[in-house]
């Protein structure tokens, strides 16, 4: 299997790339108030290639997280990466039930499974986070305050994305969010790496 730190830097890639080329090839997109989702639902220009980088940034994403899980002992941090690739399932989820145009609250039976999965596997996501912060190994991880923070912050920002009075910059709120994830992801991928170096340099 590829080392933790190459499969978190390619899922950040495919998960961060294509919505800022299909954002911009969209002119009526605003990634500020439009949920990334958005620009693969139906009707939307690039749907279909829109699709199908979730389905490869969250395979990755998920690839990434169990890349790291084995490398360690089990219990509260293999837990803790687990509720992690909810995130990057959901990923794939999103490209097989897309929202409705704008990703209402309610709509269709796909926007409202679309919505259920969204929503707990960011709730799952901050968890393990905040959960990732007392499941560090004895050859180290990342710094528990870092994913104390993106727990807070995934954690926040799910909840302004539901909230009305902010659905101007409900996609922003979303980016604050992912960007937290993948932020513990790619610094606790690398001590990852580095901590099975120093173990082969041990044998």
């Amino acid at each position: 299997m590829p080392r933790p730190f190459l499969l978190a830097v390619a899922a950040t890639l495919a998960a961060w790339l294509p919505p800022i080329v299909f954002g911009l090839r969209w002119p009526d997109y605003r990634a500020s108030r439009d949920f990334i989702s958005e620009l693969g639902a139906a009707g939307a220009p690039d749907a279909a290639a829109v699709n199908l980088s979730f389905v490869v940034a969250g395979g990755l994403l998920v690839v990434a997280c169990l890349s790291m899980a084995r490398l360690g002992p089990g219990g509260r941090r293999a837990a803790a990466l687990g509720l992690l690739s909810a995130v990057g399932w959901s990923y794939v989820m999103a490209a097989f039930v897309p929202c409705d145009a704008g990703c209402p609250a309610e709509g269709s039976a796909s926007q409202m499974l679309h919505n259920a999965a969204g929503g707990l596997a960011y709730l799952a996501g901050a968890v393990g986070l905040l959960l990732a912060a007392g499941g560090r190994t004895r050859e180290g991880g990342g710094p528990a305050w870092l994913a104390i923070a993106a727990g807070i912050v995934a954690l926040a920002s799910l909840i302004g994305m539901g909230a009305p009075e902010l659905a101007d910059v409900r996609g922003a709120m979303q980016r604050v969010g992912e960007a937290a994830i993948f932020t513990w992801l790619l610094v606790e991928a690398g001590a990852a790496d580095r901590g099975r170096s120093r173990d082969l340099g041990r044998h």
